[in-house]
């Protein structure tokens, strides 16, 4: 029943962050897009008002290639400047995106700027450059006199060009609909963590890992050793009480092994249940702040010669005794394993049943787990849970020296407080939830600019037509009304492009969320909400400037 699974390091190094890499690639992309789409408008825009200078430039000699040439070096130096100025705020920033990931990957150190994005910086530019170089049209041979002599049509850019520039504001906000979207749900997420309740009173605890190696020593001296430890980090002052065990409070040793429950056989095809093996002094809970549910705890007496005792934590109890007492019943290690570990598979008596805690993280499943007393460990191995009367980090110092008297070649790992040990467990998803909420409201600002300068330009393109309104008795607010309905049936078509854009892509980040679904109609709600209001104060900005034009200098200005 056994199989060997072979993996390459490189992919067990970086498993972990390989989604959260996709999604972050992913809100680039995205906000890159926005971007692209607000030059795009730009150029179209500068393109409109150029309309007449290239028409001249080509009416006096000059081929559509040298044009295209004198657009592609404009747009190649502006490019450029662009990336230059990402790169250098890539280089600022470097540090403090290593200092994040660290968290959650070993290989967060090798983050940089190196060749390989330097490259693709400059071909990113080259490209884009390249393309907004053949979005403005230009005139045909056979047309120039047309175009040297059109008036209106170039105010405007003609039906087609105003079509795609709505297209692209469009295309805006919906991009930023899903990107919020995405925010919205992983600061959910985060939320829901924070109301997690871990099982324990987890205020003021330090912890502190000594592992042994188990190099054939005694285990009564190993023993030995760390109840003296423990007796003399006791007696630091601010210190409540102290517990020994081979697992921290909030973290898992991986250590599963099957057992089974005397009297209760397993159904054919039902899987053997497993849980973690760990050890525990009698004062380990009290210190973890793990509560007693049943049964007693752990006392002195339980060593090597007495009887043979356990403690299970409530997930344990009701799998191997559902809805029965488990005070007084048996349980026992049982697999082949047994064999090769030095484990004994004899009977052991439930003497009490402690809270399941959130071991592994806040968003961990629960985990049955089997505590053993640790003076009846055949491999003595703890760590320290200290419970402090004030702030736990005080004490680690003072502790930390303790252990180093007592044995100076002893490892001390993971000198961190229950509540730095939680925070861990999700610093991944904060990860997650701060990148890709400052790639929603950067793509938000993005695509506000593009809604206001697309409304502006359409504005000043229609002065005349503004001014002929007012001079035959549109007043200042039906103008206003006129421009805010134009820009918010662009705004309203973006978003419900968005929110369904933001439903289909719903499933791809199901896996980064805990305690909401990937379709949350509160998040949908509030993002829709928030683009709404943002897009309607882009659109007031030219409708205000519209809303204030004298109809009598627009006429004459025309």
């Amino acid at each position: 029943g056994y199989r060997v699974t072979l993996t390459p390091l490189q992919e067990v190094l970086g498993q972990k962050a390989k989604l959260t890499l996709w999604l972050l690639m992913g809100a680039a992309a995205f906000v890159l897009v926005i971007a692209c789409a607000n030059v795009t408008n730009l150029t179209l825009m500068r393109g409109v008002r150029r309309e007449h200078e290239l028409a001249v430039r080509a009416a006096l000699g000059a081929g559509t290639a040298r044009l295209r040439r004198l657009l592609l070096a404009e747009n190649l130096v502006l490019a450029l400047l662009g990336a230059a100025l990402g790169l250098a705020i890539a280089f600022g920033g470097v540090q403090m995106l290593t200092a994040l990931a660290a968290r959650y990957s070993p290989r967060a150190s090798e983050i940089r700027v190196d060749g390989a994005v330097l490259g693709f910086t400059l071909a990113l530019a080259g490209v884009v450059a390249v393309l907004l170089s053949f979005v403005p049209a230009l005139a045909k041979e056979d047309s120039l006199g047309a175009s040297l002599t059109s008036g209106a049509k170039r105010a405007t850019g003609g039906v087609r060009r105003q079509r795609l520039q709505q297209l692209l504001v469009v295309l805006q906000v919906a991009v930023s609909v899903i990107l919020l979207t995405g925010a919205g749900l992983l600061t959910r997420t985060m939320q829901r963590l924070a109301m997690v309740d871990t099982g324990m009173n987890a205020t003021n605890v330090l912890t502190m890992e000594v592992p042994s190696d188990f190099g054939g020593k005694d285990p009564g001296a190993q023993i030995a050793r760390y109840e003296q430890m423990q007796h003399q980090v006791s007696a630091l002052p601010g210190v409540s009480q102290v517990g020994l065990g081979s697992t921290m409070p909030m973290r898992t040793a991986g250590f599963m092994l099957d057992i089974k429950a005397e009297g209760r056989a397993v159904a054919p095809g039902e899987p053997q249940p497993h849980s973690e093996y760990r050890t525990a002094n009698p004062d380990y809970f009290r210190a973890a702040g793990i509560p007693l549910l049943h049964g007693r705890d752990f006392q002195p007496t339980d060593r090597h010669g007495n009887a043979n005792v356990v403690i299970l934590n409530k997930t344990l109890a009701d799998l191997l005794f559902p809805s029965q007492d488990p005070i007084g019943r048996r349980v026992a290690w049982t697999g082949e394993v047994l064999k090769f570990i030095g484990i004994s598979g004899d009977w052991r008596t439930v003497v009490g049943v402690v809270g399941t805690t959130k071991d592994g993280g806040l968003d961990a499943e629960p985990m049955p787990v089997t505590f053993i007393p640790f003076a009846q460990s055949d491999f003595p191995s703890a760590g320290l849970v200290i419970r402090a009367s004030g702030d736990p980090s005080a004490i680690g110092p003072a502790a930390t020296r303790i252990v180093r008297e007592i044995d100076p070649v002893q490892p001390i790992e993971h000198v961190m407080t229950v509540s730095q040990i939680a925070d861990e467990s999700v610093a991944p998803r904060r990860l997650n939830a701060r990148l890709v909420t400052s790639f929603g409201f950067l793509a938000l600002i993005v695509a506000a600019i593009g809604i206001a300068a697309v409304l502006a330009f359409s504005v000043s393109a229609r002065i005349n037509e503004i001014g002929i309104r007012m001079s035959l008795g549109a007043d200042a607010g039906r103008i206003q009304r006129m421009v805010l309905w134009e820009g918010g049936v662009l705004v309203g078509a973006g978003l419900v492009l968005g929110v369904a854009g933001a439903l289909v892509l719903a499933r791809l980040v199901q896996g980064l969320l805990f305690g909401i679904e990937a379709r949350d109609p509160v998040t949908l709600a509030a993002v829709s909400l928030v683009m709404l209001l943002v897009g309607l104060g882009a659109c007031w900005i030219p409708a205000a400037r519209a809303s204030r034009i004298d109809p009598g200098t627009a006429l004459r200005a025309q």
